[in-house]
């Protein structure tokens, strides 16, 4: 299509989406120059079906891969005529060709297997870029990823070193160091505020590990519900996450929050309907998890997670510039909350490097007495992922949020949207640690 219309297509929707299109594309558009020189002087039903499946093909594909729901109702509109229509013409001028309907099986046959045969080699080559890109990692410094990650102009790297109580900053942009301060979303290390926040309410005896979240919310009571260990673990059986119809309307409005506009009262109808058993669950990294603590968090503190949050950051944790659901700052493409959206809870912070290096200090130097059974082991989980391996991090138990890697003796969390990336980990002597934030 010349252009897309609003709220009608989402855009390029998995990674390396734009690529794909453009490779796809490129090879059919070849094959249709190429069956166009080698067929020229000649006319029959092959022909036609190549000239008419390809383009269709082209529109069809790029339909679906930017998702466009006008574009894939003309495409297969086009797709249906064009090809009908080249068949009968092709019939009508050539009624004595013989094996017809062999050569009209076999012409579909290829050019369907030969699309196959693209899609595959595509996805193999940018799985072989992705691996060949990771394997770089190994041989690279952090000078040499920084330098890589700023290349664009619009990047921008703080970086925070704790050693032996010294705090050292370094922000990064396209022209080197730099001395501005920025805004940075902080995603899921957000859930480590959450899991702070529960052990003031377990220190102040408001909440104990081993409740059940039926004794804070009004559910029924003739089924199994979680306790807050298995919440702050990620061990309930709840998945990351449950789909919501508002989910369609935030692609296609281009909204990048996923979770914008599901509100408190959708997390409650979930966990109302959802079936599980008392049980420790597989770790399951669960953003509906955390979100359900703050159900919880609200009905102890009477009061919406946000100020509740807020309140906590400003005065038990005395952060500056640090704020849930706050949506703004001296950046761009932050994500989008509703007052009553539900899954605030799980990622919605936004922080500069100073206040997140101060929030790690407080960690480090046990600042807070309630803060250390944050990091304390709950249980083993051995949820090590290839692509962290490779990188050499482990996520072999967790506290109340936190990651514990125990061949590195590193607890950690990192954090991501869809336009922010970040880091903050410590070794387990806590003399070491650092904070990463980047809009990447």
């Amino acid at each position: 299509m010349i252009f897309n219309i609003p709220y009608t297509y989402i855009g390029f929707w998995f990674s390396f989406g734009e690529i794909f299109y453009i490779t796809v594309n490129a090879v059919l558009l070849l094959g249709y120059c190429i069956s166009w020189i080698v067929l020229w002087n000649k006319n029959g039903i092959v022909k036609s079906l190549l000239l008419s499946i390809i383009p269709s093909l082209v529109f069809t594909i790029s339909s679906i891969l930017i998702a466009s729901i006008p574009l894939f109702v003309f495409a297969v509109i086009f797709a249906v005529t064009h090809i009908l229509i080249s068949v009968k013409s092709a019939k009508a001028e050539n009624a004595d060709e013989p094996k017809i309907k062999n050569k009209t099986i076999i012409t579909v046959i290829a050019v369907l297997l030969s699309v196959a045969l693209i899609f595959v080699g595509t996805l193999g080559g940018l799985l072989v870029y992705q691996q060949s890109n990771l394997g770089k990692l190994k041989n690279m410094s952090p000078s040499d990823m920084i330098e890589y990650c700023c290349s664009n102009k619009n990047t921008k790297i703080s970086v925070a070193l704790i050693e032996n109580g010294e705090i050292t900053y370094r922000i990064y942009g396209k022209n080197g160091e730099e001395a501005n301060i920025y805004d940075y979303e902080i995603g899921s290390i957000s859930k480590t505020f959450v899991g702070a926040l529960c052990a003031k309410a377990i220190n102040e005896n408001r909440l104990n590990l081993t409740d059940s979240i039926a004794k804070y919310l009004d559910l029924s009571n003739d089924k199994y519900y979680p306790t807050i260990e298995r919440l702050l673990t990620h061990t309930s059986g709840y998945a990351a996450y449950y789909f919501e119809s508002s989910m369609i309307g935030n692609k296609f409005a281009h909204i990048a929050n996923d979770f914008y506009g599901i509100g408190k009262d959708k997390i409650l109808h979930r966990v109302q309907h959802v079936a599980l058993e008392n049980k420790d669950y597989p770790f399951v990294y669960s953003n509906f998890g955390i979100s359900v603590l703050g159900l919880v968090l609200e009905r102890i503190y009477s009061d919406s997670f946000t100020n509740i949050m807020n309140d906590f950051i400003r005065n038990d944790l005395h952060l500056q510039n640090t704020q849930a659901a706050k949506q703004n700052g001296n950046l761009d493409k932050y994500w989008k909350w509703k007052q009553n959206d539900g899954y605030i809870p799980a990622g919605s912070i936004i922080s500069n490097i100073e206040s997140m290096a101060i929030y790690l200090q407080l960690y480090m130097n046990n600042t807070i007495s309630y803060l250390p059974m944050t990091y304390s082991k709950i249980k083993d989980i051995n949820a090590n992922k290839a692509v962290y391996k490779a990188m050499n991090i482990r996520m072999d138990s967790v506290g109340m949020t936190w990651m514990l890697d125990n061949k590195n003796n590193i607890i950690w969390h990192n954090g991501a949207t869809t336009d922010f990336n970040s880091y903050i980990g410590f070794t387990k002597d806590r003399k070491r640690g650092v904070v990463i934030l980047s809009n990447l």
